[in-house]
Order: structure tokens, then C-alpha cells, then sequence
């Protein structure tokens, strides 16, 4: 038998209340391998922000364990939080600036990244002068410069239109295939998920916590097709009734 893939991160019986008595999620337990993106889904308000700044070490749970084995992180969030007034090459540089990368090896490798992400051509453009779709590919190629073992994505492509989304999600996917991260996918898209994912997670109306899982047995990498077939169909349906028992 193949040995499974270790994890990279686990959370154990998380919890997270606030000072005025909201608790956002309780009993969370998620594990992520290497190799695998596990999508987490849940109703608004259910705490999936919360689990993701959790598992980045961003908060501290109230109860419970997370336990990240790997220090090469990668966050996205979904506003790509760029500098306005630095080029998309000083804006993916911006992370190894501040840990004091010399120059010369920073800006190579952020221009390394940004090819990765097909923006080999936009290097001195502002964000301004890029569309949103493109302003994303850079917080993506952000994240890439330091090589992380552990992705975490807050809905990355939420504010963007349909193509554009599912044109982000077959680069993730090709990203995903050159690196082999393991990768914790927020998303409120049935079909993102199933296209993305190896594990959608369903969380309940908060407090937040697991109630569902649905395995996706699509191979990678995945059929160009996939999205248009009946086993994707009744995976995203799958999805959608375990998300409404859910609110």
C-alpha cells in the first residue's frame, strides 16, 4: 500500500469565541496533506474566515489545537491587496523586501513568478493598469516567491465574472500541479469547489463546524471537460443539498 501523504496541517477540536460572547466556530477538526486542496464551504457568517486565520497562525483558537508542519505558508486573500503606486514586480518583491532579500535575487525571482502566472509581459504595470483577473495573478505570484508548502485561499476570485474565475481556477490547478502544494480553499461556489478540490468540507451555521464532507474523484490532472459532464453535475448537486442542511 502507497503510504498517505503527510499532513501539513491539522486542526483539532478549534474553537474561537470573542469578547462580546460570539462563537464563530466550534469543534473544528481539518486536516490538509501535501498534494491535496481541500475546500471549505459553509453559509455566510459560519466562521470560514475565522478557520482560515486560524490555520495561519493569524488568530488563536479559544480551544483546541492547530498544528502547521511547515513554516512556508502562502495567504491570498480576496482583495488582492496590492500597493497602488508599486509595479507588479515591486508588489510580488514586497514580501522578501521585508525580510531583507538582497535586490538582485528578490527582483529574479519575482520576475520568475509572475512569468508563472502569465504575466511575464506586465512586470512595470501598476495595479491600476491591470484588470482584476490580473491584479489576482500577482497577489498569486506574491504568494509563489517563497515557495510555499502550505497554501491558504480566502474566496481568491469571488469579486471576479465567471470566466475569469474559472480562467484562475485552471491556473491554480496547473500552479498546483508544477509545485504540489497542499492547499485550504475557501469558496462559496458548489462548482469551484468540485473543480478545485480533492475534499469539499461543508461547515454549519455558526458556530461554525464540519457537518459534511464530499470526496471528489476526479484524476488529476483534471479532464478539460470535466465541468460539463453528469458526474460533475451531481458532485456540485451533492455539494449544494449538504450545504442547505447545513444553514
Amino acid at each position: 500500500m502507497t503510504a498517505r501523504p503527510e499532513p501539513l496541517l491539522e486542526l483539532t477540536g478549534i474553537a474561537r469565541s470573542f469578547p462580546d460572547g460570539v462563537t464563530a466556530v466550534t469543534e473544528v477538526d481539518l486536516t490538509v496533506r501535501r498534494g491535496e486542496i481541500v475546500a471549505l464551504m459553509g453559509p455566510s457568517g459560519c466562521g470560514k474566515s475565522t478557520v482560515l486565520q486560524l490555520a495561519a497562525g493569524l488568530d488563536t483558537p479559544t480551544a483546541g489545537a492547530v498544528a502547521r508542519h511547515t513554516d512556508r505558508v502562502g495567504y491570498v486573500w480576496q482583495d488582492p491587496t496590492l500597493l497602488p503606486w508599486r509595479t507588479a514586480r515591486r508588489n510580488v518583491e514586497l514580501f522578501e523586501e521585508l525580510d531583507g532579500v538582497p535586490k538582485v535575487e528578490r527582483r529574479q525571482r519575482a520576475e520568475l513568478a509572475l512569468a508563472g502566472v502569465g504575466l511575464g509581459e506586465f512586470l512595470d504595470h501598476r495595479p491600476a493598469q491591470l484588470s482584476g483577473g490580473m491584479r489576482m495573478r500577482v497577489a498569486l505570484a506574491r504568494a509563489l516567491v517563497v515557495e510555499p508548502e502550505l497554501f491558504l485561499f480566502d474566496e481568491p476570485f469571488a469579486a471576479l465574472d465567471e470566466l475569469t474565475r474559472h480562467e484562475l481556477g485552471d491556473e491554480l490547478l496547473r500552479l498546483f500541479a508544477l509545485h504540489g502544494f497542499g492547499a485550504l480553499f475557501v469558496t462559496h461556489s458548489a462548482g469551484e469547489a468540485v473543480h478545485l478540490a480533492d475534499r469539499v468540507l461543508v461547515m454549519s451555521a455558526r458556530p461554525g463546524r464540519v457537518v459534511a464532507e464530499v470526496s471528489v474523484p476526479f484524476a488529476r490532472p483534471r479532464p478539460p471537460d470535466v465541468r460539463s459532464s453528469p458526474e460533475f453535475a451531481a458532485l456540485v448537486g451533492a455539494v449544494s443539498r449538504a450545504m442547505v442542511g447545513a444553514s
